[in-house]
């Protein structure tokens, strides 16, 4: 759920945001380092558009300044990405025009420690990867991503996509068979 030393206790750099709630400068940096960019990628994926997705991301850190930090703290992932879900869909819902962010806007960066010719590989598959997850339906799509790119449990992902945890499961094995199949990997 929450990253170390994420802990919403005041201290001396509190700020008070109205409704009553205070928040640590430093948990909300540190919450801020932690979930902007994976939430930007998740929001991007739902939006097709990196700019909207920045703004539902915004939105979402601008909603958890008026949460209570203690309520939200035990759940905070699923928190932020619940918010960022609902708000990506108003906003694709609300937009007529869609443009496709292509699988290039999101590549892995690779370690150093990779060989160069190891890495060419590695970005050679996992491209590969994503244009296999690119063609599964949408709610396979989601499930995937949140798992294996957000690192997300079963538990989580059914708290923000309103599935029940077995669907959840149900729905990553019939993901992975696909692209097992599709991939040639036995």
């Amino acid at each position: 759920m929450t990253g170390p030393g994420l802990s919403a206790q005041p201290s001396s750099n509190d700020t008070s945001m109205g409704h009553g709630a205070t928040f640590d400068r430093r948990w909300l940096a540190a919450v801020l380092r932690q979930y902007e960019g994976p939430l930007v990628l998740y929001a991007a994926r739902i939006t097709k558009d990196l700019e909207r997705a920045r703004d539902v991301v915004q939105d979402a850190f601008l909603r958890l300044l008026r949460e209570d930090p203690a309520a939200i703290e035990p759940h905070l992932a699923e928190w932020l990405y619940t918010v960022c879900r609902n708000r990506a869909l108003d906003v694709r819902r609300k937009e007529s025009r869609m443009t496709a962010l292509s699988d290039t806007d999101f590549q892995l960066e690779p370690t150093d420690s990779t060989a160069p010719g190891d890495r060419l590989e590695l970005q050679e598959s996992a491209a590969k990867a994503l244009r296999y997850v690119g063609r599964l339906p949408d709610n396979q799509q989601e499930v995937i991503r949140l798992k294996f790119q957000h690192g997300l449990s079963y538990k989580q992902i059914s708290a923000i996509t309103n599935l029940s945890v077995s669907n959840v499961g149900f729905l990553i094995h019939g993901a992975l068979k696909t692209l097992r199949q599709r991939m040639g990997v036995v």
